[in-house]
């Protein structure tokens, strides 16, 4: 007898089998029983937290800009803006004076057949939709520093809007414990200096670690959104199904934590420490920049000297920062000293490769995928195998893990926060 093991492979699943006796723990979201999107939208709306009524914050503005997270995420927002909408058209706003601003971050501009998949054919054709260009210092407006430092630079249209809101999910985040709320700001429309500064804090503080909201990453993250002049926001928590099972709306800083508690009840999942994880990067199948997000949750699950196996299709290949791919062949240490240096064109690629180093100071990592090549991998420190050869990247793990093993198995890497026992 065997035990058949089946894992998120993008629009498909990947199989691989175990001895019965193998002691394997799966770990999948939390399952809550789906909302009336509709009757909670309207009631999160109604009374939001910490905030004054849409309508009321809108009433007399000529402007509102509605900031939406990208195809990377699965944030359902053509369900959540038509409501949105209607709220600030009762509030006396022309339908002419409201814009759509899809928080990219760093990545790669949306498509006009993804930008309107993403908004809804409802929305699309009669508000102005537009990608964030982090890198176009004509596109963006300097606020001054955090009093840490940070240099703000942000989207010119956030800075003329009289009112801002943002529409987006949450779930864990490496960097800032929890994505949601202000990270709609930063690092969604800011620039490229202000990504660079809150991605390297990572290497000053190790309280900054998926999970944990109370970390100098949020708090500069917060600071930024409220200097911007986010307003207002509308969360929501999915399931492994993409269901939303939870929403918030009202202060950005209120309703955020209030989200982040329920959220806890969907994503943490309590695990022990095994020798071999074997993780899907579902529903972060994009490129690998997302997909390495499953690492993370990893890194947790698994044993100091143990194996990690990251299924993931990464269709776009390793994604848009290059140097993210050639840096992660380097040691930790060494990427550290090229940053110091100033020897780094890709700063925010170079955290990532810092991330993902630290990983692979506790344990090997080998990546299943059809979307990224032998050599990327090779660059990458790791060892790929094709989506057809899962069952030899097991039973090559085990082989090096000694007798009777422990495995877990996580079917979301990118969402789910082990909760280490």
């Amino acid at each position: 007898m065997v035990q058949t093991i089946e894992l998120p492979y993008g629009n498909k699943s990947l199989r691989f089998e175990l001895e019965a006796e193998a002691q394997v723990t799966q770990a999948t979201l939390n399952t809550l029983p789906e909302i009336d999107l509709d009757g909670e939208l309207k009631k999160a709306l109604d009374r939001p937290i910490g905030s004054q009524p849409l309508e009321e914050l809108a009433k007399g503005l000529g402007s509102v800009l509605l900031i939406c997270d990208d195809n990377t995420r699965p944030t359902p927002a053509h369900l959540i803006l038509p409501s949105v909408i209607e709220r600030l058209r009762a509030a006396g706003v022309a339908l002419e004076n409201i814009a759509i601003l899809i928080a990219g971050g760093s990545h790669r501009p949306m498509t006009e057949e993804e930008l309107e998949a993403k908004v809804g054919s409802e929305v699309y054709p009669s508000v102005q939709v537009l990608n964030h260009e982090f890198d176009n210092k004509d596109k963006l407006v300097h606020l001054g520093e955090t009093k840490n430092g940070t240099p703000i630079w942000i989207n010119k249209m956030v800075f003329d809007a009289d009112l801002v809101l943002g529409i987006g999910g949450i779930v864990p985040h490496r960097y800032c414990g929890w994505s949601g709320g202000g990270k709609i700001i930063q690092p969604g429309v800011c620039g490229e200096d202000t990504t660079i500064a809150t991605h390297l804090m990572i290497t000053k503080d190790e309280s900054i670690t998926l999970g944990n909201i109370d970390n100098p990453v949020r708090k500069e993250i917060d600071d930024i959104a409220l200097r911007a002049g986010l307003k207002f926001i509308v969360n929501a928590i999915l399931d492994a199904n993409q269901r939303i099972v939870g929403l918030v709306a009202g202060d950005p800083i209120k309703a955020h934590r209030e989200g982040v508690e329920l959220a806890k009840k969907v994503y943490g999942v309590p695990l022990k420490q095994a020798d071999l994880v074997v993780t899907s990067s579902f529903p972060a199948d994009l490129n690998f920049w997302q997909a390495g997000k499953a690492l993370y949750s990893a890194d947790l699950a698994v044993k100091t000297g143990g194996t990690i196996i990251l299924v993931t299709p990464a269709i776009e290949g390793p994604g848009e920062h290059l140097e993210f791919l050639t840096l992660m062949a380097k040691p930790y240490d060494e990427i550290l000293s090229l940053v110091d240096r100033d020897e780094v064109q890709d700063k925010i690629g170079a955290a990532g490769a810092l991330a993902v180093a630290i990983v692979k100071q506790r344990a090997q990592v080998k990546i299943v995928s059809d979307g990224l090549t032998d050599e990327q991998v090779e660059w990458m420190g790791f060892r790929r195998y094709n989506s057809d050869a899962l069952q030899t990247a097991v039973l090559d793990a085990l082989a090096n893990l000694g007798e009777n093993p422990t495995i877990n198995v996580i079917h979301e890497g990118a969402e789910i926060l082990p909760l280490i026992d």
